[in-house]
């Protein structure tokens, strides 16, 4: 299940905090709970395709791209001197000339209907 509202939900990740703790490990800040955080996982694959998932209630159950995820995500992309910015369809992203990834949702998304689409750029 993917989010409605996808450019509120990137303008509030893009408030949170994230902290790598290995490789494919982030924690995030949770905004609801001060005291607590969210556990990230995140792979990604040789087609371009990111599998992310976290600990809060909207991907436990089922949901895709986060809030926590989309902090995680950033927070690597600025590693590398990126920006990120999600699109609710292959042809949104792509009408941005940059670089595009596809967040998958759970399990095998074949038809990559459930996920969100990801584009890069320098900044």
């Amino acid at each position: 299940m993917k989010p409605t509202n996808i450019k509120q939900l990137q303008a509030q990740s893009r408030r949170m905090q994230a902290h790598r703790v290995d490789r494919h490990t982030l924690v995030v800040q949770s905004t609801s709970n001060p005291q607590a955080n969210h556990i990230v996982t995140v792979e990604f694959d040789k087609e371009d395709i990111v599998q992310a998932r976290c600990t809060c209630q909207w991907a436990l159950n089922r949901g895709v791209a986060c809030t926590h995820v989309m902090a995680a995500l950033e927070y690597l992309a600025s590693k590398k001197n990126r920006t990120l910015s999600f699109w609710p369809t292959r042809e949104d992203a792509q009408r941005q000339k940059q670089r595009v990834f596809y967040l998958a949702g759970q399990g095998k998304d074949e038809d990559q209907d459930n996920g969100v689409w990801i584009t890069s750029r320098t900044g």
